[in-house]
């Protein structure tokens, strides 16, 4: 068994991203092969369920104000400043497995006034308890006909519960590495996403 660390490194969107819509918070599904070389996933929201990165050039008076200064240029990736991000904050998480299997993120653009805020932190511990309490006893049925595939399935849950909860339900970018492409050293996740190109940096270390 080795522990892993990621940590995220950087992130990168599109310049004409409406400022409306600059404001981010990430979910992250890893997918890794446990003690009995079966798959488990672990699920994280970044920064947490409690705030998000603010990148709305209006808003730069805020203690969550994130976004670089660019030159303004449409045609330009805007990026976080990775220095005005506490290094709590850029743990992304910390397993001990077998080995890494695959990776995705989700960049959700946050609802400044989503209901969900009223009621996240009551919602969240009762999904966090009946999930858990749900997948432990799915994995724990050895006898049990589609065990697999039915702890994959509350893993789907969990993470959709996760993302509702984060306070959002669009995604603008999803993204994701396989296990040929997670070693130590740093990964990158890009593509096509709402308005442009996303680029996801991060780095894995065994600790």
């Amino acid at each position: 068994m080795t522990n892993f660390q990621l940590d995220l490194t950087g992130f990168e969107f599109p310049e004409k991203l409406p400022n409306n819509k600059a404001n981010f918070r990430f979910i992250v599904d890893l997918r890794f092969r446990d003690e009995d070389d079966r798959l488990a996933t672990e699920h994280a929201v970044m920064p947490s369920l409690d705030t998000f990165w603010e990148c709305d050039p209006s808003r730069h008076d805020k203690p969550n104000y994130v976004r670089a200064n660019g030159d303004g240029s449409e045609t330009e990736l805007a990026k976080f400043e990775m220095e005005k991000i506490d290094l709590w904050d850029r743990l992304i998480l910390h397993v001990q497995c077998k080995s890494l299997h695959s990776i995705q993120f989700k960049v959700i653009d946050v609802d400044r006034k989503d209901a969900w805020d009223a009621v996240k932190n009551v919602l969240g511990k009762i999904a966090e308890v009946v999930i858990g309490q749900t997948r432990a006893f799915i994995l724990k049925q050895e006898n049990m006909p589609f065990r697999t595939a039915m702890g994959a399935a509350a893993d789907d849950v969990q993470s959709f519960l996760l993302k509702k909860l984060a306070g959002g339900d669009q995604v603008l970018f999803r993204g994701s590495l396989q296990k040929d492409e997670l070693k130590n050293g740093a990964g990158l996740i890009k593509g096509r996403g709402t308005k442009g190109d996303y680029k996801i940096s991060f780095e894995v270390t065994e600790v």
